[in-house]
């Protein structure tokens, strides 16, 4: 069977760095974070939870004025930046794949409130609240006409929409695809991760010896990405090029992935087959790195296994002290990142990691931001239940 080479043409992401390519750019080149203190529950919980919002200044809304259409508008916003990237205007024939956990779960439990406390319920909130929503406002919002697909496999949501992008255009069953993902905080999710006892009360620590859990975040990014041959013949040029996907289910348990890193060496691993490559090819890791213990811990021993090694000599790094945990939205922002990245040459800042963690023999991770040469770029992706998945990216000759 042919297979066709697939281009990024243009890219767009928002989250608590900001609004657009340019500020993930900035945060990336200046170690910036977005995490700060936030208060839910109308002020019933006394402590302000430290998350990643998108800024008011970016999104002026508040999670009760959006939260029926919240996530959908966030990912309208980074479908709009990706098409312009791209050159394309106007009415599109692209598929659009949006990859979410919550959707727009903010409105349903308005509505539960309102009827439990015996108030009209205004049904409106409902709108948004299938996840299919994402997909279906940005498609319209951009004129987008082609097909809508919603993928959820939890955290690893919007890095496997990409992934599935990548495989229609390889495989020929598509010539455009628009694809990413995108999560809105609520109450709900800060009360649920609260439950599970993940979240940090300080700024998250991927990696660190003393880390404590993750920081919960908001966001969308998506790539639009194009057969090579399609955007030659509307002169399009390449941002990068997306070389392999793979995916695995290792069934672990509900919440952590299995310490041993099985899930996600077998994700590196079908990745590789699929672009052809060998494990040495690899310059650097986008790691999903949530600070929690045990997530990190997989990452690691799936990194020791397929590096071997070289694992010392290949730059890792997580991007989650920059803008929280994003959830579905998580891996298509890293792939933002990492197209930043291979670009520009730099390795991203994995912010406030101070000590590694001394299990993580050989682990290369920095708290500052590092210039290097690089080409080829693996980034992981993880999710409750066992998810795992993982992109390669090459850059785009000059």
């Amino acid at each position: 069977m042919d297979t066709h080479e697939v281009w990024i043409t243009g890219m767009g992401a928002v989250s608590a760095v900001g609004a657009g390519v340019p500020a993930h750019l900035d945060a990336l080149f200046n170690g910036k974070t977005g995490l700060s203190p936030h208060p839910f529950f109308e002020g019933a919980h006394k402590t302000d939870v430290v998350c990643g919002m998108v800024p008011r200044e970016a999104f002026p809304y508040s999670i009760e004025e959006t939260s029926s259409d919240r996530a959908s508008r966030l990912f309208a916003m980074a479908c709009r930046e990706a098409l312009a990237g791209s050159g394309v205007e106007g009415p599109c024939r692209a598929d659009i794949i949006a990859g979410t956990t919550a959707s727009n779960i903010h409105g349903g439990t308005v509505y539960y409130g309102q009827k439990r406390r015996g108030e009209t319920q205004d049904a409106r909130l409902l709108s948004g609240f299938l996840p299919s929503a994402v997909a279906d406002f940005a498609a319209q919002e951009n004129l987008i006409t082609g097909r809508r697909f919603t993928l959820s496999s939890a955290c690893a949501s919007g890095a496997t929409a990409v992934g599935h992008g990548f495989r229609m255009l390889q495989s020929g069953r598509a010539s455009m695809v628009c694809a990413g993902g995108a999560e809105a905080l609520s109450p709900f999710l800060v009360a649920g991760f609260n439950s599970l006892r993940l979240i940090s009360k300080n700024n998250c620590r991927p990696f660190d010896a003393g880390r404590d859990g993750l920081n919960l975040g908001e966001g969308a990014a998506a790539l639009v990405m194009e057969s090579a041959d399609a955007a030659r013949a509307r002169k399009a040029r390449p941002m990068a090029i997306v070389k392999g996907f793979g995916d695995a289910l290792e069934a672990y348990h509900h919440t952590r992935s299995n310490p041993d890193g099985s899930g996600v060496a077998a994700a590196l691993c079908r990745a590789l087959n699929a672009a052809s490559w060998r494990a040495r090819a690899i310059d650097h890791v986008h790691l999903h790195g949530t600070a929690t213990v045990f997530n990190d811990l997989s990452e690691y021993n799936a990194l020791a296994a397929v590096l071997g090694d070289r694992l010392p000599s290949v730059p890792a790094c997580s991007t989650k002290s920059m803008t929280g945990h994003t959830l579905g939205a998580s891996g298509a922002l890293s792939a933002v990142f990492a197209v930043l990245s291979l670009t520009r040459g730099l390795v991203p800042a994995t912010l406030f990691h101070e000590t590694l963690d001394p299990a993580f023999i050989g682990l290369s991770v920095s708290s500052a931001p590092r210039a290097t040469a690089l080409e080829r770029i693996a980034l992981t992706s993880l999710g409750f239940g066992g998810e795992a998945a993982c992109l390669l990216f090459e850059r785009a000759a000059a």
